[in-house]
């Protein structure tokens, strides 16, 4: 393929991963006017919101994924995980929880220093705060399970149909693995906000496409994003629920409980990251010595059939034997 050739393909990969980028805001801008054209404020029906926002996502992830993959290799890769490939992964994801504690953390300190980090750290705090721009009294029950049952288990999905499956996806098509990995996260990274977050956003965009890409699966960054989601928001904002009734302390315990376990498991999440490498190796292996396996047995069957075409010309011109000869021919 000549150069400009390859310049188009690569082209070509980095428009239809932008594309899936826009359809990702387009239906967060609808949803948006569509609620406020129905009078509905999004910062009290926030659940409500994320909900119709994430699963809009979905559908439109998976019509663009039919339309890419009508007559040709698809852009999400459904390959089958072992249950010790899913808990490597539910392993790193509480390493990566890890990470970004220990970001905060540091960025916290940081911003003593620092007077802009030191409001950007405020807003970040402010943007994960559920009831920050509104009261819990005027929040229904109901839109308050359904905030946390979207950011547990419903946006992780639309997010890596989008980011991983449609975005490095197409990437994977014009660029090496690797490379894919890097521009998907740095499109997750920008698309999380210009502000303190980048930064680890961008690291776990890179942990999330790399452990796809060794998969070859895309329920492994669905995993990794809801392990991430509940233990990271998701239990905090459960029990912040006035409803419930969680005391303070029981709410700080358990934070400082899931904050302190998840900083411990990131030496082993390296682990379980260099077991996801190793696993991919010994398929990529395996699939090798099978295809060349194949590619013998064809060689051989070729081989054969030459071989028996030839005797059997041969054999049409050899005269033929009767009894005359003084053989016995059985009948």
């Amino acid at each position: 393929m000549t150069f400009w050739g390859k310049a188009w393909i690569r082209v070509e990969a980095i428009l239809k991963a932008a594309l899936g980028l826009v359809l990702f805001l387009a239906v967060d801008y609808v949803v948006l006017y569509a609620l406020i054209f129905l009078n509905i404020d999004r910062s009290v029906y926030k659940g409500t919101s994320n909900f119709l926002v994430s699963i809009g996502v979905i559908i439109v992830m998976f019509i663009v994924n039919k339309l890419s993959s009508a007559k040709k290799e698809p852009l999400f890769k459904m390959a089958r995980l072992t249950a010790d490939q899913v808990a490597a992964l539910i392993i790193v994801a509480l390493g990566m929880l890890g990470f970004v504690m220990l970001y905060i953390i540091v960025a916290d300190r940081i911003s003593v220093y620092l007077e802009s980090l030191k409001e950007a750290v405020a807003d970040y705090r402010e943007s994960t705060n559920r009831f920050a721009s509104v009261s819990q009294t005027v929040v229904p029950i109901w839109d308050k399970l359904l905030y946390v049952i979207t950011l547990c288990f419903i946006v992780p999905v639309s997010e890596e149909m989008t980011f991983r499956g449609v975005v490095f996806g197409n990437l994977r098509k014009g660029f090496g693995p690797w490379v894919s990995v890097l521009l998907s996260a740095l499109g997750f990274g920008i698309m999380h906000g210009l502000s303190v977050h980048i930064g680890y956003a961008i690291v776990c965009g890179i942990i999330i496409a790399a452990c796809y890409y060794l998969t070859d699966s895309l329920i492994a960054p669905v995993i990794l994003h809801m392990v991430f989601n509940i233990f990271g928001s998701g239990i905090a904002n459960f029990m912040m629920i006035e409803t419930f009734n969680v005391p303070d302390n029981i709410r700080s315990a358990i934070s400082s409980g899931i904050n302190t376990s998840s900083m411990i498991f990131m030496p082993v999440a390296v682990l379980a990251f260099a077991y996801l490498v190793n696993v991919k190796r010994k398929n990529a292996k395996k699939a090798e010595e099978e295809k060349g396996q194949k590619a013998d047995d064809a060689e051989t069957v070729n081989e054969i059939n030459a071989e028996s075409k030839t005797g059997n010309e041969a054999g049409n011109d050899m005269p033929a034997i009767t009894e005359a000869d003084g053989i016995e021919v059985q009948k």
